[in-house]
């Protein structure tokens, strides 16, 4: 798809990914199946990478710092909370009891007790697509093999006002990192059956969860709204900074990951409305934390 664009721009005079060309960018989108997305020609800047082998992987890295005595005695977990907001984390330390990781892993992950060790949750490693990839990999490098992100998204669309849940079924990659996992497609889900524990979850607790697309992007001081609008038409109903790189990650080292998220802020009226304080949106996070746990631990 990415030779065929590539081909018709240099045919047609048809603008980049960027926001170029007209008439010409318009044609292209026809072309591309209507959706209102032009695939991105900049990443990754050698596209022939996906022929070549990585210098050195996360298990090579882990496979240092164990040698270096830097992991402890502890086994890994079976399954990993990815946690974003300060908030949620403070909230697990001090309703629950946790037992901190040793060595490497002694900041960010914290072992959830009731699971006797199987469940942890991780939180303190940034945001954003390249930190919430970093952790990804090493805790897969680890032994990890299944994880549920749970975060905040704002809102595009006014049937999701803050405080809504929401259960993601597909994320739009309008960040980076994945394109240096696999190239082409605009689209990335979650694993099917993790996702459908997650729902099974959450209906078990009474919460009602939107099914839901998002859209990932790396910039958050630059949602636009000519963005919003494109992408709500796409079928996005919400925006975050992870969810297509973890799921594009995950599938290509093969292990199963899903994501919820609740609804923080809003731009469904194209504007901006901040509630990432309100009470809806701190029991909004304890909810979906509590559902991703029972998911994890059965």
């Amino acid at each position: 798809t990415l030779t065929l664009y590539a081909q018709w721009t240099a045919n047609s005079g048809g603008g980049g990914g960027g926001g170029g060309g007209g008439g010409g960018g318009e044609a292209s989108l026809s072309r591309l199946g209507g959706r209102g997305y032009l695939l991105p020609m900049s990443l990754p800047l050698i596209r022939e990478k996906f022929s070549s082998q990585s210098f050195f992987s996360p298990s090579d890295f882990i496979g240092y710092i164990s040698a270096e005595g830097g992991l402890g005695n502890q086994p890994p977990p079976e399954a990993v909370i990815l946690s974003y907001q300060r908030s949620l984390l403070d909230h697990v330390l001090s309703t629950r009891g946790t037992t901190r990781a040793e060595g490497h892993f002694s900041r960010e992950i914290r072992f959830i007790d009731s699971t006797q060790g199987r469940v942890a949750i991780a939180g303190r490693f940034g945001v954003g697509a390249p930190a919430a990839g970093v952790m990804l990999e090493e805790l897969i490098a680890w032994g990890v093999r299944r994880f549920i992100s749970v975060g905040t998204a704002g809102s595009l669309r006014l049937e999701l006002p803050p405080g809504s849940l929401v259960l993601c079924v597909e994320a739009l990659r309008d960040e980076g990192t994945s394109y240096h996992y696999a190239p082409g497609e605009v689209r990335a889900v979650p694993d099917e059956a993790l996702t459908e524990r997650l729902a099974e979850a959450l209906a078990a607790q009474g919460l009602q969860a939107s099914r839901a697309v998002t859209w990932t992007t790396d910039a958050i001081y630059r949602e636009t709204a000519l963005e919003v609008a494109r992408h709500r038409d796409a079928g996005a109903h919400v925006v975050e900074m992870e969810a297509s790189a973890l799921f594009t990650i995950a599938k290509f080292r093969g292990v199963a990951l899903a994501a919820c998220f609740t609804v923080s802020d809003t731009l469904a009226e194209l504007s901006w409305r901040p509630e990432f304080h309100a009470e809806t949106t701190e029991e909004g996070l304890e909810s979906l934390f509590a559902a991703a746990l029972g998911s994890l631990s059965s």
